[in-house]
């Protein structure tokens, strides 16, 4: 049964909230209160297992109740229920610990799957503290895998194409290589891979920024949504605000058990150089750098390059790929290269209706469509990244497991 405290002042509120949850042969009502100190009481003494938690309230409010609670009671996780739906409270309720965050009017279903989810989030983090101790204690510490390669994918211009070209490209490293390949949403704001591959965003990557510092593989994977070809993505946080949540430290714990479990990771960033993606760039294989046949992508892409190469970043780890690539522009490849000094890797063709066709339906074009020139040109920039010759061998065994035939063209299959 998973026990749960609601907490409001109003009583007609809680007296529905028992009657919903009544319904529910797993969720029991182990108690109520009335207030934010009452419900503080309350945790410490019944311990349940989902606090749902109203903001507005007399003594202490829900969001001051919940900041002690994910101190003194961690293991008692907040639902926050509001019927202010404005980016601060959401904002304040998630930093002070809250789990999730409901606003009312919200239905049955919403609740009931709420209750579910951020209960067995809590057993899996629970799980691996479990064996944290074991660990400390002298356990022989797990074999470490080699790291799979990561690919971040970086434009300085807004609109350019990245995510569409991140999405197609995860999905077309799996299909060629039938390799263990993972999609991180990183544009924490207005990330869009989620509506690209047409998944269900009720986890994001904020779900993991409450666990501990060494992540266990178990609970990464939970989070993980299943895209097409077998592809796991990490998505982007469901509202703008929750983007802050996100630190260097907590990326770097993530992108690490990625690379023992993935064979390749591909990154989707955000158009600007914050601390985290220049993180990923320092750390990435590759860095594919992403302009297009317009004046402000040209420059925008000369001011990238040069940024790059402040940071010493290798020359032969950026490749620079030309979008909408059209015979009828005012430019051509041989001008853009010389205007930015810098060879151009690839070409992708403008082709506005396949592309258009692939993001309204949530289908990457690369499988819907592989017969035409730009899921070629996909094609194409994979056997850039990953050369014949290097066959790389799948790492670890957290994302699949099992032994893998060998591909047809670069030494995997679909395991």
């Amino acid at each position: 049964m998973i026990r749960v405290l609601i907490v409001d002042d109003i009583p007609s509120t809680l007296e529905n909230l028992q009657k919903l949850l009544s319904f529910e042969d797993d969720i029991e009502v182990c108690g109520t209160a009335a207030d934010g100190r009452k419900a503080i009481d309350e945790t410490r003494r019944l311990q349940p297992d989902v606090v749902l938690m109203d903001v507005n309230m007399p003594v202490l409010d829900g969001i001051q109740a919940t900041e002690i609670l994910a101190q003194e009671v961690p293991g008692s996780p907040v639902i926050i229920m509001s019927v202010q739906g404005e980016r601060d409270y959401l904002r304040r309720a998630m930093q002070a610990g809250a789990r999730e965050f409901l606003i009312k009017p919200f239905s049955g279903d919403e609740l009931i799957a709420s209750i579910r989810r951020v209960h067995q989030l809590e057993q899996k983090k629970e799980s691996f503290l479990a064996k944290a101790p074991a660990a400390q204690a002298g356990a022989p510490a797990p074999q470490r895998a080699e790291r799979g390669e990561m690919f971040v994918v970086f434009s300085g211009k807004g609109g350019i194409g990245k995510s569409v070209l991140s999405a197609n490209l995860a999905v077309a490293l799996a299909m060629e290589t039938g390799a263990r390949v993972a999609l991180v949403d990183l544009d924490l704001q207005f990330g869009d891979v989620g509506v690209l591959l047409n998944l269900d965003h009720s986890r994001s990557i904020t779900d993991l920024t409450d666990a501990p510092g060494h992540i266990d593989p178990e609970f990464v994977q939970d989070v993980l949504a299943s895209g097409p070809e077998g592809v796991k993505v990490l998505l982007a946080p469901i509202s703008p605000e929750l983007a802050d949540l996100v630190t260097a430290e907590h990326l770097r714990a993530i992108m690490e058990e990625l690379r023992r479990s993935f064979d390749f990771i591909v990154v989707d960033t955000a158009s600007h150089l914050t601390e985290l993606n220049l993180e990923m760039i320092e750390q990435a294989s590759k860095v594919i750098v992403m302009s297009a046949l317009t004046i402000p992508a040209i420059k925008d892409t000369k001011l990238t390059l040069k940024v790059l190469d402040s940071l010493s970043l290798d020359p032969e780890r950026i490749l620079l790929l030309l979008n909408r690539s059209d015979a009828h522009s005012d430019f051509n490849k041989e001008a853009v290269e010389q205007n930015l000094r810098f060879p151009i890797s690839l070409q992708l063709p403008h082709d506005p209706k396949i592309v258009a066709a692939s993001v309204n339906r949530g289908a990457p074009f690369v499988s819907t469509n592989p017969e035409v020139e730009i899921s070629r040109a996909v094609r194409e920039l994979v056997s850039r990244l990953v050369p014949l010759a290097e066959q790389p061998q799948p790492v670890g065994a957290g994302a699949g497991g099992g032994e893998r035939k060998r591909g047809k063209r670069f030494g995997f299959g679909r395991g």
